[in-house]
């Protein structure tokens, strides 16, 4: 989810740690303010310098920073990256007990560190422990220079860690219910991630940080999204990788897809097994996957390309379309990777005629409103009866650049809505994003119109947003969307949306 799709979801308290954890010294008496504020500062919230910044957890105590890794850790194995509060403490436990098992597993750890890694890495890391029950700022950068260099996961840290007796802490004790409760505040007030109440408390990663927070903590894909890079390659290729590691390689093409998830192989580890025309071969058999550059870029390329992957499941399983939908603002950026990757598109040239589909549906299945019919070709991608006597047109444009309203549309848009046989109220104008210029646009066709015609720009997420939202502002058991929503001239922006709806549904 989006920040703009979750802000709306949270209450005063959690916003204030937002705003607190990128802007200082900023006092606000409403919750809408509030969001205004961050929305206004979002180039700062996703600021990869920021993320980063509060990645470094040295500062806090040893409980607060190892428990904000074993809670992001968690969030980042899910689907939209996001957990209840009750899956999340779940979690934590889970993945805590799962690695003191197996660091107790003494096959399980020799497969896993070489010898020599092990060794020295061990030795350093029982030194370090030796004078207290904590460990410094400069004794963890030395440990983690050193991990480095012996190519070590933070995972294998923990594992060497847990056969001292520091893991999770001293004794191997797991993390209590309070001591998560105060991470997650301590994550919050960092802006690394949100808190928002539905029918329960849930927890986020905002999609605007998601890839910089993920490479930030070493993750490189999530485990169901790796087996399916996995599942993609042979069963030599999946032998090869767990030879070189000196791991079993006997049994069936699933044998070994669990065991080299079992053993936490890295995605990047498993790739550089295969020499450089290997790699070559793979990115050639992944659609619109960029081939060239070094052997670290072609590993690099895979996984990014397997980032994209998403869920397969139909938001609507009743309807084909709903699968359009599901994708409606990568069809509007002509995400082509993303569009490939999880097969809505075949071509190119299907984005913008599944664009206008899925805006179809928006309107028809999801809004409730009956589509009308136009004769022949050349006019606006639908239409909607606004009274007995005017109409509604809209254009979808899809850009993988903001929309800038080139002349040659402003002439296209204006012949439709003098061509039409009713009176145009509004034309609305559908996109992924739009620069000032297009704004200025939208002022001169109504102008220009004759007709009084109202223009508005609206973009695909917050289309979307209002498909998915506007029941909630009805009291009514059988409510009726309203047209007037839209019925305006200039940005319709996610703020002016919601007032609208506040006052027509």
């Amino acid at each position: 989810m989006y920040l703009q799709d979750i802000l709306p979801k949270m209450s005063k308290l959690y916003l204030g740690r937002i705003v607190d954890s990128f802007l200082k010294d900023v006092r606000m008496d409403t919750e809408e303010e509030m969001r205004d504020l961050i929305l206004r500062n979002i180039e700062e919230f996703q600021n990869k310098e920021r993320v980063i910044r509060h990645l470094n957890f040295n500062d806090e105590t040893r409980d607060v920073a190892l428990l904000n890794e074993m809670i992001l850790m968690s969030i980042m194995e899910q689907e939209g990256y996001i957990l209840s509060e009750t899956e999340l403490f779940k979690m934590v436990e889970e993945l805590e007990t799962d690695i003191l098992k197996q660091s107790n597993d003494e096959d399980y750890v020799e497969k896993a560190i070489s010898p020599d890694a092990k060794r020295i890495y061990s030795a350093v890391l029982t030194e370090a422990w030796k004078k207290g029950d904590s460990l410094n700022a400069h004794e963890i950068n030395i440990l983690n220079v050193l991990r480095n260099e012996l190519k070590l996961s933070k995972r294998d840290h923990y594992l060497l860690e847990s056969r001292i007796g520091r893991f999770p802490q001293k004794g191997n004790k797991l993390h209590s219910t309070q001591q998560i409760g105060k991470s997650l505040i301590n994550l919050q007030t960092r802006g690394l991630i949100l808190r928002f109440r539905e029918e329960a408390s849930f927890y986020i990663i905002p999609k605007e940080i998601e890839r910089t927070l993920r490479y930030g903590m070493g993750g490189e894909l999530r485990n169901e999204v790796y087996k399916t890079l996995l599942d993609n390659l042979n069963v030599s290729q999946l032998r090869e990788v767990l030879d070189k590691l000196e791991v079993n390689v006997g049994g069936r093409k699933q044998d070994l897809i669990d065991r080299i998830i079992i053993h936490n192989i890295l995605p990047s580890t498993a790739l550089n097994t295969f020499g450089t025309a290997q790699l070559t071969d793979i990115l050639r058999n992944l659609e619109g996957a960029k081939i060239s550059g070094s052997k670290e870029e072609k590993i690099r390329n895979i996984i990014d390309y397997y980032e994209k992957l998403s869920t397969p499941n139909l938001s609507d399983p009743t309807d084909e379309k709903s699968r359009l939908y599901d994708f409606y603002e990568e069809l509007a950026a002509r995400d082509y990777k993303a569009l490939r990757i999880n097969k809505i598109i075949s071509r190119d040239i299907e984005v913008e005629n599944y664009f206008e589909e899925a805006t179809r549906y928006i309107f028809q299945k999801k809004l409730g409103l009956e589509l009308v019919d136009m004769k022949g070709t050349r006019h606006a991608d639908g239409k909607l009866h606004f009274s007995s006597t005017e109409s509604i047109l809209w254009d979808n444009k899809s850009t993988e650049k903001p929309y800038t309203f080139p002349e040659n549309h402003f002439n296209q848009f204006l012949r439709y809505i003098r061509s039409d046989e009713m009176r145009v109220t509004l034309f609305l104008i559908i996109v992924d994003e739009y620069t000032k210029e297009a704004v200025a646009q939208a002022q001169k066709l109504k102008a220009f119109s004759e007709e009084d015609t109202d223009v508005a720009l609206i973009r695909a997420a917050d289309l979307k947003y209002i498909a998915e939202e506007w029941h909630n502002y009805s009291d009514k058991v059988n409510p009726e969307f309203n047209l007037q929503v839209f019925n305006m001239t200039g940005e319709l922006t996610r703020n002016l949306l919601v007032s609208r709806m506040e006052w027509t549904i």
